[in-house]
């Protein structure tokens, strides 16, 4: 418990003067229950996938926050036209022989109550951050935001209802003229499921947003387009974005799925560029639309660049034969194939050799050695540089997909190899028991 008396810090010293040029507004209809900014975890936001606050603490965060750097902070609500105005002064206090700043609030009417929380709170909070849940308020209350041009324009007479939050500061009216950087308003590019891509601009740092609502997420690269979250998804208490695993994911969605052909066959070859963050973005589970495969078969045909993503969803989709470049074998390698081929046939598993039934590939997608389909085996170049007996694995394998019908890392496919390492076992154990007879 405190011991020491409270002691009123110096308004004066501490605040700004408010005038009209450090002076900007918050307004909206309604009125105001002052629990909106004495009781945490309460939150009364429109039940709406488009509104942004959930969380029941931003108005109480803004006010410690502001107050904490030296803003000025008043509240007028306004109920059949008569105001009640709330303003706020500093508390110096200890507790455990620590000083804290505790916040008193003085109404209009003479009431005087002290906060349940101290500027403390959201300590690692900047000015931005107040701003940007202030207006995340008025927004989800269809109101807005204003310039102060005057100490009257502080208070809509006209009205009979409202709630005005008036904020004085150093900070304030610079970044009430970067609104832009901290509420999107650029035009839409595309929208996936989950989220937007929204035309870039150089104030909006690489940030994903949120319901245009700046988070502070930054991604590692410099974006092409800027993104934003239109759906709901967790964030933090300070309005980060709580999982940034899926983010690329979510980017790759609106690339692949909700890009018309005109915009791909645009924007595909600029980011080309390994500089840009949607260069290196994954597929994941996500199939290309029509249009994407349509710009992308263009982009080829005329040798135009896109990323490597990009190219590896097309040419996955193509029939199985053009995904393939046909390689031709060295010598030392034809010799090698051709005595793969005699072992497996003295074994019994003879493997067609003809041009259009065994392919050999400069390489094989996802990496692999071998590949059976449609009657046709495909053998990686890899196969070769990795020695003899990977070759000779790779088309018994193979052959065995094809006789068999069998898939990898089956059941199936374990028990035929299973058999045959046994019976090969047996065939040793013979010949060794006939060669000590005969001595």
């Amino acid at each position: 418990m405190a011991t020491a008396a409270k002691t009123k810090i110096n308004a004066k010293a501490k605040l700004h003067i408010v005038n009209s040029s450090n002076t900007i507004c918050f307004c909206n209809a309604g009125t105001l229950d002052k629990r909106a900014f004495t009781m945490m975890g309460l939150s009364a936001k429109p039940d709406s996938e488009t509104a942004i606050g959930f969380f029941g603490t931003g108005f109480k965060y803004a006010i410690a926050t502001l107050l904490r750097l030296n803003h000025e902070v008043r509240i007028v609500s306004r109920s059949n036209g008569k105001p009640t105005e709330y303003t706020f002064d500093l508390i110096g206090d200890k507790f455990r022989d620590k000083d804290i700043t505790c916040i008193r609030c003085t109404t209009s009417d003479g009431d005087m109550f002290e906060l349940p929380f101290t500027t403390h709170l959201g300590i690692n909070w900047k000015a931005w951050q107040a701003y940007r849940e202030l207006y995340t308020n008025v927004k989800d209350e269809n109101g807005d935001v204003h310039l102060v041009c005057d100490e009257a324009s502080m208070y809509d007479h006209s009205s009979n209802d409202g709630v005005q939050v008036i904020v004085t500061g150093r900070d304030i009216v610079g970044i009430y003229n970067e609104h832009d950087k901290y509420f999107l308003s650029a035009p839409t590019v595309a929208t996936g499921y989950r989220m937007r891509a929204v035309s870039k601009r150089a104030e909006h740092d690489n940030v994903v947003y949120y319901k245009t609502m700046y988070t502070g997420t930054k991604l590692e690269k410099p974006t092409f387009f800027t993104y934003d979250y239109v759906k709901t998804v967790e964030l933090t208490e300070d309005r980060t974005l709580a999982d940034t695993w899926y983010i690329r994911h979510h980017i790759a969605e609106i690339w692949l799925a909700h890009m018309d052909y005109d915009q791909l066959v645009e924007y595909l070859p600029k980011i080309a560029n390994q500089d840009y963050y949607e260069y290196g973005i994954e597929l994941g589970y996500i199939d290309g639309s029509e249009d994407f495969h349509k710009a992308c078969a263009y982009l080829t045909k005329y040798n135009r660049p896109m990323p490597m993503w990009a190219r590896d969803a097309y040419t996955k989709k193509l029939p199985f034969d053009q995904q393939v470049d046909v390689y031709t074998p060295t010598r030392h390698e034809r010799v090698m194939l051709k005595r793969a081929l005699n072992v497996l046939r003295q074994h019994k598993h003879c493997i067609d050799d003809a041009a259009d039934k065994l392919i050999l590939c400069a390489s094989l997608p996802n990496d692999i050695l071998g590949y059976y389909k449609l009657g046709i085996i495909y053998i990686a170049k890899a196969a070769f540089d990795r020695g003899f007996e990977k070759l000779l694995g790779t088309l018994y394998e193979e052959h065995l997909h094809m006789i068999e019908g069998c898939e990898d890392m089956s059941r199936e496919m374990q028990n035929i190899l299973v058999d045959k390492c046994a019976n090969l076992m047996l065939q040793v154990y013979e010949m060794e028991q006939e060669e000590t007879s005969v001595e």
